[in-house]
């Protein structure tokens, strides 16, 4: 009802006090008069009204100012550091730190003031593998990585053990490490070898049109493969890759692993059935061929249906144990092989691709034309 706190207090009372010999009757209208009877505003609600609006103001104001913490802090993390702090940073002197760290005759990995001591038989073992694999002394290393490997077992941490037997076993392991750093420090300072990756070089050749080569991949189940696939696809300049069926489809970690950078460059379409794939470029007019070993089977450096670049031609790549599908090759306009010579009847599909795909560029006169750029 609502009535006040006394007049269901007093309800309940005569209820009670009913029990013994009022009749049901009488216990309704009681009720009933009781609901319907005007109570006087109670204290204790009043009270409870003023202290329900209290906490409603508390809650919002508090909600309030943690929104406006948080705010804060996000800003606070959003903001550029400032001129003074940038300037600061940039008084540490580089050139002087090294200048420092070669006077204490150390590499440039140690950033501490502390300089651990040369162990001896650590050293002169190190220094023997490393004579035997072609590096005459230490300070023949090129500074970085390789001096850095090398300062790290040459000048152990306390606790590191130092005895006969791990030495023995410990330094060729760690001569290999060191030497393969100082040859690939020494490749990448040397300006005659292009083994990285160049930016400049990048961007002029995404400006470059693409050679009127589609791959297909017919249910390729190993993602290292198609990765690889990928790679050689890029360098290729191809038009696009079709996935098909299970075949991994970018984007794709394990894809990654083996494609280093390849999958951004490389335009993907991917069909449910490698029928569908076959149809539709087909019906394009492009040359549809499956590298594929059958007794029928032509030849690659003498298949015609490689040499036509206006028409364009797609290079459909099988399942690594099953091979193209047999439904698949009777659509193609024919089936192409790679010649092997040893006791295996094919290669791996990713080298398959690398193969038929620079004998495209070959016969199309791509190679002359890069000698020539």
């Amino acid at each position: 009802g609502r009535g006040g706190g006394e007049g269901r207090g007093g309800l309940a009372m005569q209820l009670l006090s009913s029990r013994g010999g009022g009749s049901r009757r009488s216990c309704t209208a009681s009720r009933r008069a009781a609901v319907a009877a005007p109570s006087a505003p109670s204290p204790r609600r009043d009270s409870w009204r003023g202290m329900r609006a209290g906490i409603l103001v508390l809650g919002g104001t508090s909600a309030g100012l943690l929104l406006a913490y948080l705010a804060g802090r996000r800003h606070w993390r959003r903001r550029k550091p400032s001129p003074a702090a940038l300037a600061l940073l940039k008084t540490v002197d580089s050139a002087a730190l090294e200048a420092e760290l070669a006077r204490r005759s150390v590499g440039a990995h140690v950033i501490n003031t502390s300089v651990r001591p040369l162990h001896a038989a650590r050293a002169a073992a190190i220094d023997a593998e490393l004579s035997r694999l072609g590096v005459a002394s230490p300070d023949a290393l090129a500074p970085g990585p390789p001096r850095k490997a090398y300062e790290t077992f040459a000048r152990p941490r306390e606790g590191e053990p130092c005895d006969d037997d791990y030495v023995r076993r410990k330094a060729p392991l760690m001569a290999q490490q060191v030497a393969f750093l100082h040859r690939h420090e020494q490749a990448r300072r040397n300006e005659l070898l292009r083994n990285v990756d160049d930016a400049t070089q990048a961007l002029e050749r995404a400006a470059r049109p693409r050679h009127n080569v589609t791959v297909v991949l017919d249910n390729l189940r190993s993602a290292e493969n198609v990765g690889s696939i990928f790679r050689t696809a890029d360098a290729t300049r191809v038009c696009r890759v079709v996935t098909c069926g299970f075949t991994t489809t970018p984007p794709d970690r394990k894809l990654e692993k083996t494609a280093l950078g390849a999958l951004s460059s490389v335009p993907c379409d991917h069909f449910e059935a490698t029928i569908a794939a076959v149809r539709h470029l087909r019906s394009r007019g492009v040359y549809v061929v499956a590298l594929e070993t059958t007794e029928d089977a032509i030849p690659l450096g003498v298949a015609p249906q490689l040499g036509d670049e206006g028409r364009g031609v797609a290079i459909v790549l099988g399942n690594e144990v099953t091979g193209v599908d047999k439904a698949v090759m009777e659509e193609c306009d024919a089936v192409v092989e790679i010649p092997v010579f040893g006791v295996k009847n094919s290669l791996n599909v990713a080298c398959c691709a690398s193969v038929a795909l620079y004998e495209v560029l070959r016969r199309w006169g791509k190679w002359e034309s890069r000698v020539e750029r």
